[in-house]
């Protein structure tokens, strides 16, 4: 980093630390214009926006250009990025356009199941756990079970490194929060 980025960073996390969030969007502007290819700026920028100020209007704008950007550089922070920044279940997206958030989500979906054809087994578990979400709670559980049970068998195994456990352990956790899920739906119908 040179010294106007570390400038322009140490403005984002003061004002962020005084919970100065206007002024932290602003930095935070200025940071993504200037250096768009830091995910992480566009990962606290999105934060900013969508949690901390509630900004959906802006919000929908910025995830659309976090989708668009995450395809286009092909790099599996970036889809991650944005699969988890539009469908992570911690966050409450009940003012968001649904619509929008689906078209989003399927759009990233079709873009990852490609890009799985080329990645390692730790990856593509990773991406199939980060589709998992989207499916869930767009009302697809089973595909989301067979999702995260595929994702299981590919972290799965004695050759396994520990670098897999992490996951593995979210994986299983998801795995059974969808199956109680699936379990609690069948009783009810």
């Amino acid at each position: 980093m040179d010294a106007a980025e570390q400038l322009l960073i140490r403005r984002i996390w003061a004002a962020i630390d005084a919970k100065d969030w206007k002024t932290a969007l602003s930095a935070l502007e200025d940071g993504v214009s200037v250096t768009p290819e830091r995910l992480a700026l566009f990962e606290l920028y999105a934060h900013t926006l969508l949690d901390e100020l509630q900004d959906m209007e802006d919000g929908c704008v910025l995830l659309r250009e976090f989708a668009r950007l995450a395809i286009e550089k092909d790099s599996k922070d970036w889809l991650l990025g944005a699969m988890y920044q539009l469908f992570e279940s911690s966050r409450d997206y009940s003012r968001f356009p649904a619509g929008e958030r689906s078209s989003m989500g399927k759009e990233l979906s079709r873009h990852i199941l490609t890009l799985c054809q080329r990645v390692d087994a730790h990856s593509r578990a990773e991406y199939y756990n980060a589709m998992a979400n989207f499916f869930h709670e767009f009302g697809n559980n089973d595909l989301a079970v067979d999702l995260v049970q595929v994702a299981v068998t590919l972290v799965e195994g004695p050759s396994q490194e520990e670098v897999e456990q992490p996951l593995r352990t979210q994986l299983l956790k998801r795995l059974a929060e969808y199956k109680c899920h699936e379990a609690v739906r069948a009783a009810l119908l």
